[in-house]
């Protein structure tokens, strides 16, 4: 009887139009059950009542309602009106771009812009696609911060499309591909601003790399799409994961979404693969099929999970269809600009076939792309390093900027300091902000003029001042600091120009990062080391975010510990110490060296001491121009 009940309160509803549901849902049905089928069936599919009703947009502006299941028209006749619930009208479609004179398009780019802090880098991959290719930008409505003005500024020439904010970048995608006009578009690239806990710099630049890359790369995907009908999926080879070993929690949703395809389940134990991330090429015949076993109207407002939800299975469905439909894939290195796209049949043969990690297998990418580049800079066959060492306004203007700070402590070592400048200076992202904190009795600024962009803080020696003042140091720097992300830079040592760049996308998933291997060279004795600690990192080579590492860092300076004092052994300590989430990066070229032995006054701590067993002897300088390469120019002699 409840149920009959509130089947009347629908029908009675200004916003419930029984013709035009039974015309639009139910053709061929008696009118009579239509505010029956609605409460019961309707809205849980994402039907719409009537044309001044969305059932989405209901739920997406009001997830209290999404979470207590309530039908979204029932709640706003018995409560919503009168609480003065927002209320939004259905989307409707989307006219194409106009091309006067021009052939239709046979390419359809959709772009999810979710995060605006990625809006440029979308902007700037965008640019890839050649002008015969529809772009279409969708941006949640309702949206404080986004609007149609917004999407128009950042992406000119793309069709701005409002969506409702459910399913994440999959619902948006099927959202906007429910409402264009599909006829025609030969292929479709979905990107969207990702992002995430687990290393989401690495894991979108590596998915615009394989998917987009460059103009040429585009041309090639097209191409391919073009002559090779077979080919139904193409995008970035290394994160074409192997999907039985990332099923996780998916495999039953997954069923469900196969069972409407009318694709046996066996299929799921098959060598399949998908895109980790959704950046990906997908021919129109797989998103039609794709369409037909997943609708937009499935997805629900909710607190977003790491895995499990529909979105999670609707990232795997693609490759899934596509492997059940015979189809075969068109993979481009993330690694190797230059590498063709190449069409496999699956995964190819070196996707392991185990889960990995994602922050194991983000990391390792990272680590696989900067290497050659600095071996590239260490052999003399790419700029980097040596005479291109040199702070100059023009090239820091010129330069792109990140978001983080340097903090480096120094006192009385004015040429150690000025090769501190070079490495700073010449950092492929440069810092917004590089603070100095000096204590030496002769103050820095007397022998060295810092850049307009760095923060001198002068903090003069005094008669409590214990035997390693870096702890004092740290204290004061800590106070002018303004940015998220800190790197420490310490003036006497060697950082690579690419130090930044790698090191700063492990800030966006931990507290406290750091490289693992610990390079050591005494410049007088002429002699190196590794160091290997497995529980903590040099100072020198440790990043942090301002907030509880921060906190920890302040903690254990103000400590009394006799070996902070004597010693300034900060970094044990400090790793130590510290329980929120932090990381020691294992696999990495050389990008830091801990130079000993050179000008100013010593440091006190392990490594210093040149007559220590565990150097190894380098008369000829090789260990050193193995890694610094033309940098060597600046500590030999």
């Amino acid at each position: 009887m409840k149920r009959f009940l509130a089947a009347a309160r629908i029908g009675q509803s200004p916003y419930f139009d029984r013709s035009w549901y039974v015309r639009r849902y139910l053709p061929g049905a008696r009118p009579v059950f239509a505010a029956l089928h609605y409460l019961r069936e309707g809205a849980a599919a994402g039907f719409d009542p009537g044309p001044g009703f969305s059932t989405r947009g209901y739920l997406a502006a009001h997830p209290d309602v999404a979470a207590a299941g309530v039908n979204p028209l029932l709640h706003y006749e018995r409560y919503g009106r009168a609480e003065g619930r927002e209320l939004t009208p259905p989307l409707g479609p989307v006219a194409r771009p106009e091309r006067e004179g021009q052939q239709a398009a046979e390419m359809a780019v959709i772009v999810h812009a979710y995060h605006l802090e990625v809006f440029n880098e979308l902007r700037r991959a965008l640019e890839a696609f050649p002008e015969h290719a529809d772009i279409y930008v969708s941006y949640p409505r309702g949206s404080k911060a986004h609007d149609e003005a917004l999407i128009r500024a950042n992406f000119p020439g793309a069709v701005p499309v409002a969506v409702d904010n459910l399913g994440q970048d999959v619902g948006a995608f099927l959202q906007v591909l429910e409402r264009i006009d599909r006829r025609g578009y030969r292929v479709f690239c979905k990107l969207h601003s990702k992002m995430g806990d687990k290393l989401p710099a690495v894991w979108r630049e590596m998915l615009l790399r394989g998917t987009v890359g460059s103009a040429a790369r585009v041309a090639e995907f097209e191409a391919i799409f073009r002559d090779h009908p077979e080919v139904l999926l193409g995008g970035a080879r290394e994160l074409f994961l192997h999907g039985p070993s990332y099923l996780l929690g998916n495999a039953a949703a997954l069923t469900g979404l196969l069972e409407r395809a009318e694709v046996p389940p066996d299929v799921l134990e098959s060598d399949w693969g998908f895109f980790g991330g959704t950046f990906c090429w997908l021919r129109a015949e797989l998103v039609e099929r794709l369409m037909a076993c997943l609708g937009a109207g499935e997805f629900h407002p909710g607190p977003v999970q790491r895995d499990g939800q529909l979105a999670h299975a609707g990232e795997r469905l693609p490759g899934l269809l596509a492997q059940a439909m015979g189809g075969q894939v068109a993979l481009a290195s993330c690694l190797d600009p230059e590498a063709p796209v190449t069409v496999l049949p699956g995964l190819p043969p070196e996707a392991p076939r185990r889960n990995i990690p994602m922050t194991e297998l983000l990391g390792g990418l990272g680590t696989r792309w900067i290497t050659p580049a600095v071996a590239a800079m260490a052999a003399g066959q790419a700029p980097g390093l040596g005479a291109d060492r040199r702070y100059s306004p023009a090239a820091r203007a010129a330069a792109p900027v990140g978001d983080y700070a340097i903090l480096t402590p120094t006192g009385d070592r004015p040429e150690a300091f000025a090769q501190c400048l070079r490495m700073v200076a010449t950092q492929s992202l440069q810092p917004r902000e590089w603070i100095v904190v000096d204590d030496g009795a002769r103050p820095l600024t007397e022998d060295i003029a810092l850049p307009d962009w760095a923060r001198y803080v002068r903090r003069a020696p005094g008669p409590q001042d214990p035997p390693h003042t870096l702890p004092c140091n740290v204290l004061a720097g800590l106070e002018h600091l303004s940015a998220e992300r800190v790197l420490i830079f310490e003036d006497d040592d060697w950082y690579s120009p690419l130090y930044a760049e790698f090191l700063l996308p492990w800030l966006d998933s931990f507290d406290l990062v750091g490289l693992n291997l610990i390079r050591y060279y005494h410049l007088q004795g002429r002699a190196w080391k590794h160091g290997f600690q497995p529980a903590h990192t040099a100072f020198a080579q440790s990043g942090f975010r301002r907030g509880p590492a921060s906190e920890c860092l302040a903690r254990v300076c103000r400590s009394e510990n006799d070996e902070l004092r004597r010693q300034g052994l900060v970094d044990r300590h400090w790793w130590h110490g510290f329980e929120g989430p932090k990381y020691l990066i294992q696999d990495h070229p050389a990008l830091h060296l801990g130079l000993k032995g050179g000008s100013g006054r010593p440091g006190l701590a392990s490594g210093h001491d040149r007559a220590e067993v565990d150097y190894i002897p380098d008369p000829e300088g090789a260990y050193l121009a193995g890694v610094l390469g033309p940098d060597r120019v600046y500590y030999e002699g």
